[in-house]
């Protein structure tokens, strides 16, 4: 079943790579590099309590739109105390199915991700999710998504997830982020609900950067994080900057 999820998720993705250039139109592309720092992690460090953890992550991101969908993709990795290490990556490619000129609904496409953890403690997965969403036009919003998955797990039951991402400019602030739902299993792994927002200021204007600079922060209000008992509240200083 497994396989057959991933097979999916690569001949969609694969498939929408491969329109020829004069019917697909690249409408956006963005790649940056993000360095965050917080204090009151949780679950991250080498022993699995409620104890607070510091941490510095560094994150590679891509993010593009065409005319037959787009692709998101980052790599997360994380340095923190007691020699911590671990590694986590989605790539997430979605196709259009339709889309409409006019209204609040903008497209509605069939989405794939390919979720993939390493920790120092020698954990790891790859979880598949499968499932469909939908873009909107929403007044003040420069984007808006909304995400339904079915979630096949490598190390938990299978279970649903629900995934809005968001984003709004003023002048040189953004609020961006994601919120993220997930149902929890009869192995004991719990519903998850994590908001995870990121409000920062552009200041590559003030030293002549010819991209976005972002500096702001990160919030993190993670409620049974990773499906544990144990919940997340964390504000992580940041850094981003757009190539």
């Amino acid at each position: 079943m497994k396989k057959q999820i991933l097979a999916m998720a690569v001949v969609a993705a694969s498939a929408a790579a491969t329109v020829p250039a004069a019917h697909a139109e690249r409408y956006f592309a963005d790649n940056s590099v993000t360095v965050l720092g917080g204090a009151k992690f949780k679950l991250d460090g080498n022993n699995y309590n409620d104890d607070d953890y510091k941490q510095t992550t560094y994150t590679i991101e891509h993010v593009s739109g065409y005319s037959w969908g787009g692709l998101f993709f980052f790599l997360d990795r994380d340095e923190g105390e007691d020699d911590w290490e671990a590694s986590y990556s989605e790539f997430s490619p979605k196709v259009n199915v339709v889309s409409f000129d006019e209204g609040i609904v903008k497209n509605i496409h069939a989405d794939f991700t390919l979720e993939s953890g390493t920790t120092a403690t020698g954990f790891s997965q790859d979880n598949f999710l499968y499932g469909f969403g939908a873009d909107f036009r929403l007044p003040g919003m420069n984007y808006f998504s909304a995400t339904y998955y079915y979630a096949v797990n490598d190390t938990t039951d299978d279970d649903h997830q629900i995934t809005l991402v968001y984003g709004a400019s003023y002048g040189g602030f953004a609020f961006e982020g994601y919120i993220d739902y997930s149902t929890g299993g009869s192995d004991g792994h719990k519903a998850s609900f994590n908001f995870n927002p990121q409000i920062t200021y552009d200041i590559a204007p003030l030293i002549g950067y010819d991209n976005r600079l972002q500096v702001g922060v990160e919030v993190s209000s993670w409620h049974n994080k990773y499906g544990s008992e144990y919940d997340e509240d964390n504000v992580a200083a940041m850094v981003k900057m757009h190539f």
